[in-house]
């Protein structure tokens, strides 16, 4: 028993295939039934261009556990601080684009930083694609001198009285708490010095010993403060009031126009990522926001879930980029 060869026309049907195998490699295009189809088969990396610990950690540890579950494999997070986020979001943007390398984003390192430095090696808008937001956070304006500032009417009479002589710290330059002051006085036409520290604990530390006189810190690490009655909170920036600080009006109340921000996370890949892997990345996180573990985890430490498409978080992206810049230009916030 002898045997079959393939007939011509299955020759010619191989040889067909087997060049477009080789066109579509060359092309950097990957082919379907491959790579996508089988998104993701080995872990993931997470790059945090920020120091362990901290913020960064609390956002982010329980979602990429959650996303992992749904996705059957493990994010792995890779610290990479230094230069202001600016380190770890460049080597994230410089990943193959194959969705197997994602960053997390944040307001600074995304939409401040980009625009307070000469040079930055990589565009925040160009050069990622969003997967959606992680969470936002409000800040909340604090002192430790309740006796002198006991309300927003207060503070601002007495910056309009003495410019330039009240004090805020921040934990450095581009940081939420610089930023976010420097917009503060932009809508109430005052002016505060900056007094900027080497991290958040030191600005803390120095407002509970009286060397500054205001922190525009984020709600997370002002709760325990406000909770030991060691500082008095003003103002938060919210849309509405925290349930976990009711008594606290939002600055809009308090006739602040346009203030509301926050320090916010996302989840980013380096653009060119295959649109089907970054929608499975976008349907996990969707997934692993709206799971209600998370969702009270997150709330009871002051955080709101950023639930935004990839193309709503693009638009997001963008808007923050244009409120920042505005803000760094007219202030002339330069960090170099």
């Amino acid at each position: 028993m002898g045997i079959a060869l393939p007939r011509r026309t299955s020759v010619r049907q191989h040889l067909r295939l087997a060049l477009l195998c080789m066109a579509a490699a060359a092309s950097g295009w990957p082919l379907m039934g491959t790579a996508q189809n089988t998104f993701p088969s080995k872990p993931v990396r997470v790059i945090v261009p920020f120091p362990p610990g901290g913020i960064n950690d609390t956002v982010a540890r329980p979602i990429f556990q959650k996303m992992g579950e749904i996705l059957n494999v493990s994010f792995v997070i890779d610290n990479r601080p230094g230069a202001s986020g600016t380190i770890g979001t460049a080597a994230a943007a410089r990943a193959e684009p194959d969705g197997y390398t994602v960053l997390l984003g944040a307001a600074s390192t995304m939409a401040v930083v980009p625009h307070m430095m000469k040079s930055v090696p990589y565009a925040p808008t160009t050069d990622f694609a969003p997967i959606g937001g992680i969470a936002s956070v409000p800040s909340v304006l604090i002192t430790g001198r309740a006796d002198k500032y006991p309300n927003l009417a207060a503070v601002v009479a007495e910056a309009k009285k003495r410019p330039g002589r009240l004090t805020y710290g921040s934990a450095g330059p581009g940081t939420s708490h610089h930023v976010q002051m420097t917009y503060f006085d932009m809508q109430m036409g005052i002016s505060m010095l900056h007094v900027p520290y080497k991290g958040s604990g030191p600005a803390m530390a120095d407002l509970l010993g009286g060397q500054v006189d205001f922190l525009m810190d984020p709600l997370p690490t002002t709760l325990p403060q406000v909770s030991a009655g060691k500082v008095v909170p003003i103002a938060i920036s919210s849309a509405k009031r925290s349930p976990l600080l009711p008594s606290v009006p939002t600055f809009a109340e308090l006739g602040v126009p346009n203030f509301e921000v926050s320090t916010w996370f996302g989840l980013f890949v380096p653009a060119r990522t295959p649109p089907p892997v970054l929608n499975k990345l976008a349907a996990a996180l969707d997934a692993a926001l709206r799971d209600p573990a998370i969702v009270q985890t997150m709330n009871a430490r002051g955080m709101t879930p950023l639930l935004k498409s990839p193309a709503e978080m693009a638009t997001y992206v963008a808007q923050e980029n244009t409120l920042w810049q505005d803000v760094i230009r007219k202030n002339a916030m330069g960090m170099d």
